[in-house]
C-alpha cells in the first residue's frame, strides 16, 4: 500500500508542507503542486496575457503531474475549480474561510457546494468546521497537522512580552483582541503587546497599543511566537495552526474553548489558559446557518470575556516556565497534532479510496 501516489493541490497553514515532510521521511510517493499565482503589478491587456500564460503553463504542469497519480488531495475547495477536469478521485480539505464564509456567499456557493458533492473524501482542519459541512456527513476532522521537531526552541525575551498570534480580523475576533489589549495595558503597563501588521484591523490594533512588526515569512513568525511569555490566541472558541505552533514550541497559550467544538469524544481539548472555563461562562451564539463567518459574542460579552483572557494572561505571566510545564504544550501536540498520526490518518484513507 505504500505504493499509492498522491498529488497535492495547493497548501494552507503549511498542511501540506508538513505532511509532505512526514511522507518523505517514510519514502512515500506523495508530490505538491503550489497554485499559480498573479502578479499583482500585472495590468491591462498584458496583465490578462500574463496571467493567461501562466494558468495554461500550471495546467500542464498539473497535467503531467496527475498522470501518474493515483489521486489528488486538493486543499481549499475553490482550488477544486482548476482541476475538476483531471479524471482522478480528489480528497477535499476544507481550511476554514472557504466552508465557513464562502459557501454562503452568493459568488462563490455553488462552486464550494459542487467541490463537496463531488469529492470523493471531504476532511475539515478544525472542529468548528464540522457544523458548516454536516450536510456530508462522511467528513472528517483531521486535526491541524505540526511537524513539532521543526518548531524553534522557546527563548523569551529579556522584557514580558505578549504575542496576539492571529491577523487583525472581525472573523478573528478583533473586538475582542483590542480589548484584551486594552485591559493588559491598564493592568500590566510594562508587559510588551506584539503583534503582526496584517488584517483590515491592523490599524485599530495598533491604537490600542499593540506593536506591530510588518509581516513575516513562516519561520520568522516561528521566531516572534518563540520570544512571547504568552500567546493569545483569536477569541474564536478554537485554535488554529498559530496558536498550536506556539503550544509546541511551549509557550504558554491563552484561549477560550467553545464547548459544543471541544467536547465530544473524538476532539481533544487544547491545554491552554482559559480554555473550557472560560467558553463555558462567555459561549458563542449558535451558528446561523444562513451566516457567513464566525459566530462572535454578543456586544454586551466582549469586555466580559476580554476581561477573563486579559486575567489569564496576567496570571500566566507570574511564573511562565512553571506554567508551561505544567501544561506540556509540546506532547500534547506530538500526541493529538504531530505528523505521524495524520499520515497515519491519511494513509488509511487513501488505501479506502484508491
Amino acid at each position: 500500500m505504500t505504493d499509492i501516489r498522491v498529488l497535492h493541490v495547493n497548501d494552507a497553514a503549511f498542511t501540506t508542507t508538513n505532511l509532505l515532510r512526514e511522507a518523505q521521511r517514510r519514502g512515500l510517493p506523495w508530490r505538491y503542486l503550489p497554485i499559480a499565482v498573479a502578479d499583482p503589478a500585472w495590468h491591462g491587456m498584458s496583465g490578462h496575457l500574463s496571467r493567461a500564460v501562466r494558468g495554461l503553463r500550471w495546467e500542464a504542469r498539473l497535467a503531467r503531474h496527475a498522470v501518474s497519480a493515483n489521486l489528488l488531495h486538493v486543499h481549499v475547495a475553490s482550488v477544486v475549480r482548476h482541476t475538476a477536469w483531471v479524471p482522478r478521485p480528489y480528497v477535499l480539505h476544507l481550511h476554514g474561510t472557504d466552508i465557513r464564509t464562502h459557501q454562503y456567499q452568493d459568488e462563490h456557493a455553488a462552486l464550494i457546494r459542487r467541490s463537496v458533492e463531488r469529492a470523493a473524501a471531504v476532511l475539515y482542519s478544525t472542529p468548528d468546521l464540522a457544523e458548516h459541512v454536516r450536510w456530508r456527513p462522511d467528513a472528517a476532522l483531521l486535526p491541524v497537522p505540526i511537524d513539532v521537531a521543526a518548531l524553534p526552541a522557546w527563548r523569551p525575551d529579556p522584557q514580558p512580552t505578549v504575542v496576539f498570534a492571529s491577523r487583525w480580523e472581525a472573523v478573528k475576533g478583533l473586538g475582542v483582541q483590542v480589548a484584551v489589549a486594552d485591559s493588559l495595558r491598564r493592568d500590566a503597563p510594562d508587559v510588551r503587546l506584539l503583534g503582526v501588521d496584517w488584517g483590515s484591523g491592523a490599524a485599530e490594533a495598533r491604537a490600542h497599543g499593540v506593536e506591530l512588526v510588518p509581516r513575516l515569512r513562516h519561520e520568522q513568525f516561528l521566531g516572534l511566537l518563540a520570544t512571547a511569555h504568552v500567546v493569545i490566541g483569536q477569541p474564536t472558541g478554537m485554535l488554529a495552526a498559530s496558536e498550536l505552533e506556539a503550544l509546541g514550541i511551549g509557550v504558554p497559550v491563552v484561549a477560550s474553548l467553545e464547548p459544543r467544538w471541544y467536547l465530544p469524544d473524538s476532539v481533544a481539548v487544547p491545554p491552554v489558559l482559559g480554555g473550557l472555563a472560560v467558553g463555558r461562562a462567555h459561549h458563542l451564539p449558535p451558528q446561523d446557518p444562513d451566516h457567513a463567518g464566525s459566530p462572535t459574542p454578543a456586544a454586551g460579552d466582549v469586555e466580559a470575556l476580554a476581561e477573563a483572557l486579559a486575567h489569564e494572561v496576567i496570571t500566566a505571566l507570574a511564573d511562565p516556565p512553571a506554567i508551561s510545564s505544567r501544561l506540556d504544550g509540546p506532547a500534547w501536540l506530538v500526541r493529538e497534532h504531530g505528523t505521524a498520526r495524520a499520515v497515519d490518518q491519511l494513509f488509511e484513507l487513501y488505501a479506502r479510496l484508491r
